[in-house]
């Protein structure tokens, strides 16, 4: 049976995610000189329904460091854009089922992106157009981010946190929303990361003004491998309280699930989505929201960040910043997420 890295936050037991983090850890050590054939011959193909700057890069990165090659497909413009029977359009598009295969007799993996616009905002159709590529491809798929889950952003951010932490069961982490000028980010980096968080003991604070709730879903899976790994969470509407005694401050904002369409071809509630981020400019984390966290608390963000919306400059730039060491961990993590779908006995 295929290995797919679709929505391992959801689906992967709590202490195997945590072996792979710890084997994770371990390869970034042996990097570069001790893994740079362990891929040798291997090649991924790589969509992108959007743009990129981190993902793509550390991936491309790292396979090539590790003897492997990366071929980039531009589904837009550059080939037949992959498309659901449902969404076919003669000549401008392919059915999935068959780029699935084709790809598949080529290379070793493939991996996609895809969120938003290029799904039309329904929540849940670009994780949909991931599944029916894991349905029919032969090779590990890997999500590099959809609607509902970003599952390598998820394994460099616990990578940072069980780095600058050490051991995470009953470290306090808050996931907060906080205001930026566009609407036009998905859920999928907090939801990954609550599921991460949780799956490694972690006690989480979700902080959000009320129309910015996540996928219910979600937080029940939460809930449930919470109380298998002794992890708690708990949510709260007062950036205050969300802080209060965290570890970790990771603040960014994302859209209201509510005001997304809930089919094919209606559109966002542009005037309501825009409304509801009027009314919360206040949830920005700057050095007086920071005084709350914990003694040496750190401050993370996905990037790239809106500054001066979602953080301020003294913050971001500061040294309770670990942002920039996050985003070093995007490599490292996928690099360990290749080797193991593509040669796991080189993790041991």
């Amino acid at each position: 049976m295929t290995c797919h890295w679709l929505a391992p936050d959801m689906t992967m037991r709590a202490a195997d995610y945590c072996a792979l983090l710890e084997a994770a850890l371990s390869f970034k050590r042996r990097y570069p000189i001790h893994t740079e054939a362990v891929l040798h011959g291997r090649t991924i193909y790589f969509l992108f329904h959007n743009a990129s700057l981190r993902t793509r890069s550390s991936f491309q990165t790292g396979l090539s460091r590790m003897g492997g090659h990366a071929v980039v497909l531009d589904p837009r413009h550059g080939i037949y854009t992959p498309a659901l029977p449902d969404a076919e359009i003669p000549y401008a598009t392919e059915r999935i089922a068959d780029v699935a295969r084709v790809l598949s007799s080529y290379g070793d993996a493939i991996a996609i992106r895809m969120y938003g616009e290029p799904a039309g905002w329904v929540y849940g159709a670009a994780h949909r157009h991931l599944e029916a590529f894991a349905q029919w491809s032969d090779v590990p798929l890997i999500n590099m981010e959809c609607d509902r889950f970003h599952p390598c952003q998820a394994l460099a951010d616990v990578m940072t946190m069980r780095e600058a932490l050490g051991e995470l069961p009953g470290r306090r982490l808050c996931i907060s929303w906080a205001y930026s000028g566009s609407w036009h980010k998905p859920v999928a980096v907090p939801q990954s990361l609550l599921l991460a968080a949780v799956k490694t003991g972690m006690d989480v604070t979700l902080a959000h003004p009320p129309a910015f709730a996540l996928d219910p879903h979600v937080m029940q899976a939460a809930a449930q491998i919470a109380g298998q790994t002794g992890a708690s969470v708990r949510v709260t509407h007062e950036l205050p309280a969300g802080v209060d005694g965290a570890h970790v401050v990771y603040a960014k904002s994302w859209c209201s699930l509510a005001h997304l369409p809930k089919r094919p071809g209606e559109s966002v509630d542009e005037a309501a989505m825009r409304d509801v981020f009027e009314r919360h400019r206040d949830w920005r984390i700057d050095a007086r929201v920071m005084q709350g966290a914990a003694p040496s608390a750190g401050y993370m963000h996905c990037l790239p960040a809106d500054r001066g919306q979602e953080v301020s400059e003294d913050v971001i730039d500061g040294p309770s910043s670990w942002v920039f060491a996050q985003a070093a961990n995007r490599l490292h993590a996928q690099n360990a997420v290749m080797a193991h779908l593509l040669n796991p006995g080189c993790l041991a």
